[in-house]
């Protein structure tokens, strides 16, 4: 019910900042270890953003892990990506 609610309802995504594209893990190598959930229509930016002011900031741009593929900040995220976020800070 909450899932619904959440995902459905309040049309919100799910996304996941890693700092490995390769492992998909952290600085510590701890897999998937965070899930912000964004407003459907995020952007790469917005989830830089969300993490810490300073990713947002300094975005440069992020990878999308898991198609690989360099995307710019504008570009709008879908439900479940696994993002890497290239910042100057």
């Amino acid at each position: 019910l909450l899932s619904k609610v959440v995902f459905e309802d309040l049309s919100m995504i799910v996304a996941y900042p890693v700092a490995d594209e390769g492992k998909w893990t952290d600085a510590e190598d701890r897999k998937l270890p965070d899930a912000i959930i964004l407003q459907s229509g995020s952007t790469a930016r917005d989830l830089a953003y969300a993490v810490h002011t300073d990713l947002g900031d300094g975005f440069i741009r992020a990878t999308n892990c898991v198609t690989g593929r360099t995307v710019g900040g504008d570009t709008e995220l879908l439900m479940s990506d696994v993002i890497r976020i290239h910042s100057r800070t």
